[in-house]
């Protein structure tokens, strides 16, 4: 499709936190579409986890920084710093060669649109393809009476949380060219209609698609029309959030948990069962389990649904246990483990944590408290077991 004037399309996905942005692209990074796609990060994290699985770069990326077709916008430059920033990565990402096919943007889900709209589309090389908000079919049903709330109807939210999430989602669909319900399969098909009509009452100018398991791919929005910035601004106007700076709601806060110490399993299970108030609105980050001492685990977490998924292992584990490895190779992984914990080698903890006060402060003190004591740290060296009550991970 010809933008007019050689301008690089930017698919900008945007959606509350949760609802299955990086899923969705990390499928859409395997498109051949997108081989030579530059990627932007939006992440309210410090730590950039998005962005490293993004990327084919196995170290942090640096915030504020593009490293190959990478740009991670993390920590202050998703804030008060993501105007300029971004204009610092899209000056960058131009000069690429070869120039990219797209500029694919995920973007933090307590991101405020209209400010994002207006940093994205600051440098005319550019043109907005798509302005994407993911909106979790769930979630919707479950919080949200399926978009009712959203629309001024049905019961009053009487949970603060809630109503603070409920504002963000409802700027987030009042500014989208394309909706993509995720995880419609978890809902009845009448249940999904009435959500596709609330929404599209909400954004009459939208797109609505629907995606289960991540199943929708960037081709199926090729005759979707591009959103029109003039159009956007006005809708902005109606909707007085024409004179927001701010690019993050100001009432979710982020706060990261980091360490060496691995969780106990049983510990770690309990809270989950027990600390996950509607407060908390999501945690994402790498763990590790007393009892997989060599599994680095990808830890998400949104409203009351909590994944694990093994990303890799950790380097001190392939040295010690490892028997093909070449003496050169050995080298090099002890080589690069020299700085690192004397106990626990390269293996860490570290987690985004993103809510509202009381839940958010609940949550990571219960979390402490799921990490192992220095006994059970010595017991673990001394190779003894510990009960692990969360699912078998199958290796590929």
């Amino acid at each position: 499709m010809d933008f007019g004037m050689d301008k690089i399309p930017i698919v900008a996905l945007c959606g509350f936190l949760g609802s299955g942005k990086t899923t969705l692209l990390r499928n859409w990074r395997d498109d051949m579409q997108l081989a030579d796609a530059a990627w932007v990060v939006h992440d309210l994290s410090e730590s950039g986890v998005d962005a490293r699985l993004l990327s084919d770069e196995e170290r942090h990326l640096d915030p504020g920084s593009l490293t190959g077709r990478v740009a991670a916008l993390h920590g202050s430059h998703a804030g008060e710093s993501l105007h300029r920033s971004l204009g610092v990565a899209l000056g960058e990402i131009a000069e690429l060669e070869p120039k990219p096919s797209y500029l694919m943007c995920e973007s933090t889900g307590a991101a405020r649109p209209w400010p994002l709209i207006k940093a994205l589309t600051q440098d005319s090389r550019y043109v907005l393809r798509h302005f994407i908000v993911t909106v979790d079919a769930l979630n919707l049903h479950r919080d949200f009476a399926n978009g009712d709330v959203l629309l001024g109807g049905g019961d009053p939210l009487k949970d603060l949380s809630l109503q603070r999430a409920a504002a963000v989602l409802a700027e987030q669909v009042a500014m989208a060219s394309v909706l993509v319900l995720t995880k419609v399969d978890t809902i009845p098909k009448e249940v999904l209609d009435r959500q596709v009509r609330n929404l599209q009452q909400m954004q009459p100018y939208a797109t609505v698609a629907l995606s289960a398991q991540a199943g929708l791919s960037l081709s199926h929005l090729e005759q979707v029309p591009a959103p029109s910035l003039l159009a956007l601004s006005e809708r902005a106007k109606q909707l007085g959030l024409d004179h927001a700076e701010e690019a993050i709601a100001s009432d979710l806060e982020a706060v990261v948990l980091s360490g060496r110490r691995p969780f106990h399993p049983e510990r770690l299970h309990s809270v989950c069962q027990n600390q996950l108030g509607t407060g908390l609105y999501r945690t994402k980050g790498l763990i590790w389990l007393v009892s997989r001492p060599g599994h680095a685990l990808l830890w998400q977490q949104a409203g009351s649904q909590i994944s694990l998924e093994l990303s890799g292992l950790w380097r001190a584990e392939i040295a010690s246990s490892d028997e093909k490895l070449l003496p050169e190779e050995r080298e090099h992984l002890e080589a690069l483990l020299e700085s690192e914990d004397p106990v626990f080698g390269d293996r860490r903890y570290e987690l985004t944590v993103i809510g509202s006060e009381p839940d958010r402060s609940a949550f990571l003190e219960a979390l402490e408290w799921a990490l192992c004591s220095d006994e059970e740290v010595t017991a673990w060296k001394a190779g003894e077991s510990f009960a692990d009550p969360w699912p078998t991970i199958k290796e590929a």
